[in-house]
């Protein structure tokens, strides 16, 4: 019990450490606070001094509030919420059931069965909601440490069911593996939850390392490290892979007239367009200032053109509008395949290029196949 009680404190106080800090998410003030709650629940449950409506009652409720509290904040980390009437409806019964237990019909035995109970089905709550919106490799350890805390509760309450002398438990072999099970699985969910807002925080570094701020489309970072995939993929499936280059005509005059933040907007309503355009499996990137990319897997040069001169003639009829200003802006494209130029991704992007500056100079707002 003290081993217990030090690695509820300890994960508790590393839950607590990583969310005192500006800029950390709401899901870490939940599961810290919840597991404040839940040590202040245990320490008032193991209090005979105490009366007995807060060693007996009040003690588990608050158990139940803080693991509804940790049950919140793994929500929120999945982009959901639980509203603050189930938190109460958890809490209800967690106050009730040892009540009537307690007052009504006192029976020691069968508020320790209840409590093992019913707290294990919310470990397990918790354990489902990771594995239902996270992704395994990472969520595993979180997982699996709900998975085993639950397991625990759960042999304790079903050993105190089946036991016909509850004071005898203590020393059994269940109880045993239950009480070192509970600690492993408090460290496991605390170093899971941390390792989750990690990867988290990974993948945010990782996109905004790949991706233009301005208009969601890849870098040339990003554009690099997925082209270089898909090229591969298109390899080795035999299957041609285009690669449009495409340039706003005249930019610089739309700047230098109207401003830069309308050169935003027409950038941002150019990739907007774009991506309407694009399947799941092929690419955009913006290339330079106002150059964007497309790579088109499983696409032939006469096929690519067609996507081409479909953009154009779209780009050319749209409107640009931005405080009551309204723009057009046409666009110069340059097509080529790896049917004619082969796999590699730059010389594909080179000879795009080529073909795409030939068509600004036979007059702009055209495609040229090269």
């Amino acid at each position: 019990m003290l081993v217990q009680v030090c690695v509820t404190l300890l994960t508790t106080a590393l839950l607590a450490a990583s969310a005192c800090y500006t800029e950390s998410p709401p899901e870490q003030r939940w599961w810290a606070w919840g597991n404040v709650v839940i040590c202040a629940g245990l320490a008032l449950t193991n209090m005979p001094s105490l009366p007995v409506v807060v060693d007996n009652i009040l003690g588990y409720g608050v158990i139940g509030f803080g693991i509804a509290l940790v049950l919140r904040g793994l929500r929120v980390h999945f982009s959901s919420t639980l509203s603050w009437r189930t938190v109460a409806v958890i809490t209800a019964i967690a106050l009730l059931v040892p009540a009537y237990y307690t007052l009504v019909t006192p029976s020691l035995r069968a508020r320790l069965c209840f409590s093992g109970f019913y707290f294990a089905i919310l470990n397990w709550m918790c354990a489902a909601t990771i594995a239902r919106h996270g992704r395994l490799r990472v969520t595993g350890i979180s997982v699996a440490g709900f998975s085993v805390l639950g397991v625990g509760l759960l042999l304790r309450g079903m050993h105190m069911l089946l036991h016909p002398d509850p004071a005898d438990s203590a020393s059994s072999l269940v109880m045993g593996l239950s009480t070192l099970a509970i600690p492993l699985a408090q460290i496991c969910i605390a170093f899971g939850l941390i390792m989750m807002v990690s990867w988290r925080y990974s993948e945010r570094l990782r996109r905004l390392s790949t991706l233009d701020a301005l208009t969601g489309a890849l870098n040339r970072a990003g554009l690099e490290i997925q082209g270089k995939r898909v090229g591969l993929r298109a390899l080795r499936g035999g299957r041609s892979l285009a690669v449009i280059m495409i340039d706003v005509d005249y930019f610089k005059v739309i700047n230098d007239s109207h401003g830069h933040p309308v050169g935003d907007e027409v950038l941002r309503h150019l990739a907007r367009l774009l991506k309407m355009e694009l399947r799941p499996h092929d690419l955009m990137a913006r290339f330079g200032g106002e150059e964007f990319v497309l790579v088109l897997d499983d696409v032939n040069l006469a096929a690519a053109i067609n996507v081409a001169e479909r953009l154009r003639a779209r780009i050319e009829r749209e409107m640009v509008e931005l405080d009551k200003l309204s723009v057009r802006y046409t666009a110069s494209m340059g097509v080529v395949c790896s049917d004619e130029h082969g796999y590699d991704l730059i010389r594909l992007i080179s000879a795009g290029d080529a073909a795409m500056y030939e068509a600004k100079r036979a007059g702009r707002n055209r495609v040229v196949g090269a």
